[in-house]
């Protein structure tokens, strides 16, 4: 019996020994804890503040989430965060978490193209300094290239602005998802 207990206590320690910790502050006084726990069943969890640690999403997939970024991308001045999963390579596959001040949560910025996209996903972000807008940029082949530029709404939704694909020296535009006319929604009654 006490064989069992002992080896559920080492595998519960063990469980928590693989999960890695971001901490970082949202804003001046708020601070914040990103876990991800280890491979095959990678959770992402938050806690802000002294509040309880809330799952923000199931990473899944058979690569470990290698990359944190702490950035404010939708410039309301609050940080938000990035988590990535490098393979080892050159290519992050992004997952970007927008923080809501209303309810003390994140929530996740889903990506409006999926396969009709040229990157298929958030994939090498780069955000600019000043406004809430971003750029994506992959490599699918030798000489093939994928090109996206975002503006994040202030209701929490990532609008395309811009779409392209470079083969040798052709570079193409492509069609942008179905968005609704008119720019970004307001954001949500506070």
């Amino acid at each position: 019996m006490k064989g069992i207990l002992l080896g559920a206590v080492l595998a519960a320690l063990g469980q928590a020994a693989c999960a890695r910790d971001y901490p970082y502050a949202i804003a001046p006084g708020l601070p914040a804890i990103v876990t991800v726990t280890d491979l095959p069943d990678q959770r992402l969890r938050v806690r802000v503040g002294d509040g309880p640690q809330r799952e923000a999403a199931n990473l899944g997939g058979d690569e470990a989430a290698d990359q944190f970024q702490a950035v404010d991308v939708d410039r309301d001045g609050y940080q938000d965060f990035v988590i990535g999963q490098s393979g080892g390579g050159t290519q992050l596959i992004a997952r970007i978490f927008l923080y809501r001040p209303q309810d003390g949560s994140f929530h996740e910025l889903v990506h409006p193209g999926g396969a009709a996209s040229p990157c298929r996903g958030f994939v090498n972000p780069v955000f600019h300094d000043a406004r809430p807008d971003f750029s994506v940029g992959c490599r699918f082949g030798a000489a093939e290239y994928g090109f996206e530029d975002y503006t994040v709404c202030p209701d929490g939704t990532a609008r395309a602005t811009s779409w392209s694909r470079r083969s040798g020296d052709t570079e193409t535009r492509l069609p942008l998802p179905a968005q609704k006319a008119g720019g970004c929604r307001p954001a949500p009654k506070r």
